[in-house]
């Protein structure tokens, strides 16, 4: 059962992406600043739970809005994805940090793909100060989890041949590594092993397969095609993101 908090985050994030299909960009817009403006009255009230929903809503628009390539739209979402994380970060909210790493991750990733510069180039920006923020409050799995999408980004961008949006993933990645053994927090070796172990718990749980780092089998899935990458018309938007994510060829 949904609180009305929750409730009221679904229902905005709905008319996003209606207004997304629609090619309404300005009703677009506004919902995504509704979800802002409403994240950020969840985060006074300490109302981390709620707020996890809101990040959900933000991110269900941003993927339709890379899905019709409307730039604005995708910019926006991941400039208020940005300005929330970095309220929640230093609140200490580690449960939504995560949600704000994957939901930023997922919308970087189709950026990428389709050479989407502007909100590639913010996804980047923001997984940074997600991953530094995280070391700094001492959040392993998001500072593990970040510093890996980072190499996603990386990986996906040289296959698409952006060399300076390859560097500025690699920058911002070695930058929260050595930010986090400098401050004696998580090792080298533990941030790259991750993904590794991501990949071989995907390879028994089915299940997980959304959660398949890029560039550590044979046969990655983070490659996709419009069809297979977004979601359908009438796919349900109201999963949580570690259940539901894009899709990409197998």
């Amino acid at each position: 059962m949904f609180s009305l908090n929750e409730q009221k985050a679904i229902e905005l994030g709905e008319s996003g992406e209606r207004a997304v299909r629609e090619q309404n960009e300005y009703d677009a817009l506004q919902y995504a600043e509704y979800l802002r403006e409403f994240g950020q009255e969840l985060l006074e009230g300490n109302l981390e739970n709620d707020l996890k929903r809101v990040v959900i809503s933000l991110r269900n628009i941003g993927n339709k809005a890379i899905q019709k390539k409307i730039e604005n739209v995708a910019s926006t979402v991941l400039s208020d994805l940005k300005f929330l994380s970095e309220a929640a970060i230093d609140k200490n909210f580690s449960n939504v940090m995560w949600s704000f790493s994957k939901a930023t991750q997922e919308i970087g990733k189709g950026a990428v793909q389709f050479q989407m510069l502007e909100s590639a180039k913010l996804a980047l920006d923001t997984l940074k100060i997600i991953g530094l923020g995280a070391v700094e409050k001492k959040m392993e799995v998001v500072t593990l989890w970040t510093t890996m999408s980072l190499e996603e980004m990386a990986y996906l961008a040289n296959r698409q041949q952006l060399e300076d949006l390859t560097e500025e993933a690699k920058e911002a990645r070695e930058e929260i590594i050595e930010y986090s053994e400098d401050s004696g927090f998580i090792t080298r070796e533990q941030i790259e092993k991750y993904p590794q172990l991501i990949a071989q718990t995907v390879s028994q749980f089915s299940e997980l397969q959304n959660l398949q780092p890029a560039g550590y089998e044979a046969r990655p899935n983070e490659e996709f095609t419009e069809e297979e990458f977004f979601e359908e018309e009438g796919e349900d938007v109201q999963q949580e993101p570690e259940t539901k994510a894009t899709r990409k060829d197998k």
